[in-house]
């Protein structure tokens, strides 16, 4: 007989977990794809709308049994083929995307990086900026401005939605101070650019509480860190509707005109 140690008993038991807990999402996604095969109308669309809302609410139920950041991973890939799938968002919408940046931050509140691609999704195509800016409250709670990549954008995405839309200045402008001192901290000459650059944005909207600038400079830095071209899209319409003009240079580099002021 073999014996098997109270410590491997309980990494058996966490792997049977897992697979048990996947099976329903893994049967759901199965109808799915064999529905992906044939040429999509209105009501399949609509259809599958269910089972992914089916399968995004098992996720946020489902134990994690101690690999809450595998889990994330994976809700971050099923966010991106939600998102991508252009043709069905067109009929039905980007109500799930919430759900899915919900479960990432559940899971695995340090994973910076995903927030930046929920964080416009959820503002710009979901239309839940309020939801957004409580969810990235949430995440800073937990993050930290030594974490990999660019923790410190976290910061100025939460000041593009309060200029933008929730109206909240202000804060904004506490936002951007709070993302100078998270870039500061990098200790290199990236984090000390940075840093100015948004020293610099605290000042100007506390000088200029009203102005159309705000907003455009807000687009402009959606547009300069968008990671999807439907983000990007979007920033350069909004941007052209406040009067700026949007030209890419030789080298492949965006460039933004303000408008004249009368």
């Amino acid at each position: 007989m073999i014996a098997i140690n109270n410590k491997c008993s309980k990494g058996i038991a966490i792997v049977w977990g897992i697979i048990f807990c996947s099976l329903g999402l893994i049967k759901l996604q199965q109808k799915q794809l064999s529905q992906d095969v044939v040429v999509q109308d209105k009501d399949t669309y609509l259809k599958q709308e269910q089972y992914l809302q089916t399968a995004v609410k098992l996720q946020q139920k489902m134990p994690a049994f101690g690999f809450d950041n595998l889990f994330a991973d994976w809700n971050y890939l099923q966010f991106i083929q939600y998102f991508g799938d252009t043709e069905a968002r067109e009929v039905t919408g980007y109500s799930l995307v919430t759900d899915y940046f919900e479960v990432a931050v559940d899971k695995d509140p340090r994973f910076t990086q995903s927030f930046l691609s929920f964080s416009a999704a959820n503002s710009l195509f979901a239309a839940q900026p309020k939801k957004t800016v409580e969810l990235i409250d949430q995440v800073l709670k937990s993050a930290t401005p030594d974490l990999p990549g660019y923790p410190f954008l976290l910061w100025t995405y939460k000041a593009t939605d309060e200029i933008l839309f929730l109206g909240d200045l202000n804060a904004a402008k506490n936002s951007y101070e709070q993302a100078a001192e998270w870039a500061s901290m990098r200790n290199d000459d990236l984090g000390k650019e940075m840093a100015g650059r948004y020293l610099d944005t605290a000042k100007f909207l506390a000088s200029n509480p009203n102005s159309t600038d705000a907003q455009i400079g807000a687009w402009a830095n959606i547009l300069s860190q968008a990671q999807d071209s439907k983000t990007q899209q979007h920033a350069i319409e909004q941007l052209k509707e406040l009067g700026a003009e949007v030209s890419i240079t030789e080298k492949g580099e965006i460039k933004i005109t303000r408008p004249e002021k009368a």
